[in-house]
């Protein structure tokens, strides 16, 4: 678990690299995946905009009702319009590898900014208070 800052972007940027989410949202991407690969985020920001996050594997159908953390899974955000309009297009080398990198630099730019709006807006449930120690006799 690291500690990050949401005032400071090079602080989650450090935690999951470029490489990391390029690898992540490539998992993600595919059809018929099962896991998902990305960010979890395990506390709100405190005053100083300090909270916790982590790097996380998610089951697909996994829930979480109780709202302890918050997943966020990245994704290549490709549109049919690029693979010439047909959604079912395979892998094609188009000979534009620049293009392809700058979109999915911006991919990870707005996949960091989704963090960020989230680590924002995230209500998490109040402690059970489990700082407490029983005081007393116990049994025995």
């Amino acid at each position: 678990m690291f500690k990050v800052n949401i005032n400071e972007r090079a602080s989650i940027e450090e935690v999951y690299p470029y490489e990391r989410f390029e690898q992540d949202a490539g998992r993600n991407s595919i059809g018929n995946a099962s896991v998902l690969h990305g960010l979890k985020i395990m506390s709100q920001p405190d005053a100083d905009g300090t909270f916790e996050l982590m790097t996380a594997k998610h089951q697909v159908g996994e829930r979480n009702p109780e709202g302890d953390t918050v997943f966020l899974p990245p994704y290549l955000m490709r549109d049919s319009a690029q693979d010439g309009g047909n959604a079912y297009a395979g892998q094609q080398e188009s000979g534009d590898v620049l293009a392809e990198a700058a979109r999915n630099r911006a991919d990870y730019a707005s996949y960091i900014d989704r963090v960020l709006a989230q680590a924002r807006v995230a209500h998490f449930k109040a402690p059970i208070g489990n700082d407490h120690r029983l005081a007393g006799f116990h049994g025995g």
